[in-house]
């Protein structure tokens, strides 16, 4: 296959409880092989596939938002834009799908499997009627969707105030419950300690029926986001994303346009400490995983040629992972991009200790020379905990997708998700009205399955 290219990049050291009830569902037929490709879902909308999971029962779970009212979705429209969940089994044949929401807009962000076996998604909110009826405070709200096995709905909870909030990831907390995590415009409802209307950081803790425990703000005058969140060793509850700010929480630290960050908290929400990653553009830290050497590593974008990123650009935008210590203290970076615009999504760690990150690419050249199908390309990186580079992989057609999520499977098998409009190379198929779901199956050496 084309997209095996081994090359080393250069390191550097551096809410109220609301009873909803009927929920949309359908057991879709098979479908017909005129109207989808192999492996894509979707209808003649907009279907973008955000999260995947490996399910329990060895299955797996997908979850976004979508605008269709047809294909897929048939009947189960609630809205602008709803929230769906999609449950495959393990040969990636549908189970079962639904949405969730109200009459306006609703958009997945994170979704994982807890404890109990059920499934919480985490987005926000403009809705204030049907699963959502009499919840929302203004404005986009944070929300908690809590569904069985089955995707039926076990409640909805939304948090915020009168202005604009946003969920963007969740974990099962260090002793239970959910950690939320996003970004917070509201100085009222669940933020009335707050007076500055710029973006603030948020941390929330619930308990497992959704009820907050606490709530941590962070950030200063500027727009300070949290984009993922992870339970890392000792318990710590790690954050990353990106900050404007350069006084309050983050005093002294000059972050160009924007700058990458690590904060990172104890069980209680008592901050431990914040790290900073930046040069003079803008660095977005996007995804965290917590590493098996008790490190950490973020996967992102950056548009900087200084600082920490000093001689390492290679175009407009670039893809970046970098691994710190237990402590936050960079071990080694490394970016990957061409001349246009490239950035990771998602990251994971391996069992056997690789890191493996998804994204999006517009190049074809530097690091993705031959590897282009035209428009923009999802790809894939493979890095030991070293930063030594093993792969880099590129997938798609001659339209545009993404990859937005990357799990592990069994056997060292690996699979994304995100969203695509090609109908040829590795989604060869009738052509798209717009923007479809995928899942995509690669080999370990990184063939597509």
């Amino acid at each position: 296959m084309r997209n095996l290219i081994p090359m080393l990049i250069s390191s550097v050291i551096f809410f109220t409880l609301v009873s909803c009830d009927a929920e949309s569902i359908t057991q879709p037929p098979e479908r017909p092989p005129e109207t989808e490709s192999e492996f894509t879902y979707g209808g003649t909308n907009d279907d973008l596939g955000k999260i995947l999971l490996r399910t329990e029962d060895g299955g797996y779970l997908i979850v976004g938002t979508t605008t269709s009212s047809d294909g897929l979705f048939n009947g189960l429209a609630r809205g602008n834009r709803d929230v769906f969940a999609l449950k495959l089994n393990a040969n990636r044949n549908q189970q079962w799908v639904r949405t969730y929401g109200g009459s306006n807009s609703e958009w997945a962000m994170d979704v994982i499997q807890d404890s109990q076996g059920n499934f919480v998604i985490t987005g926000y909110s403009r809705s204030n009627d049907d699963q959502f009826a009499n919840q929302n405070r203004g404005e986009n709200d944070i929300f908690l969707i809590k569904i069985g096995p089955d995707g039926s709905l076990i409640w909805t909870r939304q948090y915020g105030g009168s202005n604009e909030d946003y969920g963007f990831a969740v974990t099962e907390g260090p002793n239970g419950g959910y950690v939320i995590a996003g970004s917070t415009r509201s100085v009222d409802g669940n933020f009335s300690n707050r007076s500055n209307l710029s973006k603030d950081i948020f941390v929330m803790l619930t308990d497992f029926n959704g009820q907050p425990n606490w709530i941590r703000t962070y950030g200063g005058s500027n727009n300070d986001e949290a984009l993922d969140v992870v339970v890392g060793p000792n318990s710590q509850i790690a954050v990353t994303g990106f900050y404007e700010s350069f006084d309050n929480d983050f005093s002294g630290r000059q972050p160009g346009e924007s700058g990458a960050f690590l904060l990172k908290m104890d069980p209680s929400g008592l901050l431990s400490d914040i790290y900073t990653y930046s040069g003079s553009g803008a660095e977005i830290g996007k995804s965290l995983t917590a590493t098996s050497d008790n490190g950490f590593a973020i996967a992102g974008r950056t548009t900087s040629n200084d600082g920490l990123f000093q001689n390492q650009r290679r175009g407009d935008t670039d893809a970046f992972l970098l691994k710190t210590n237990s402590f936050g203290n960079i071990q080694w970076l490394n970016v990957v991009g061409g001349s246009n615009f490239d950035e990771l999504n998602s990251i994971i760690e391996t069992d056997n200790s690789r890191l493996i990150a998804v994204g999006d690419t517009r190049s074809s050249d530097e690091d993705f020379d031959g590897l282009s199908f035209g428009g923009q390309d999802l790809f894939m990186v493979d890095f030991s905990l070293n930063g030594t580079l093993n792969r880099l992989s590129t997938y798609g057609g001659s339209a545009d997708e993404t990859a937005q999520s990357v799990v592990e499977i069994p056997g060292g098998n690996i699979g994304f998700t995100g969203w695509t409009q090609s109908n040829d190379g590795d989604f060869s198929g009738p052509p798209k009205v717009s923007r479809d779901i995928y899942m995509l199956l690669t080999s370990p050496d990184g063939a597509v399955q």
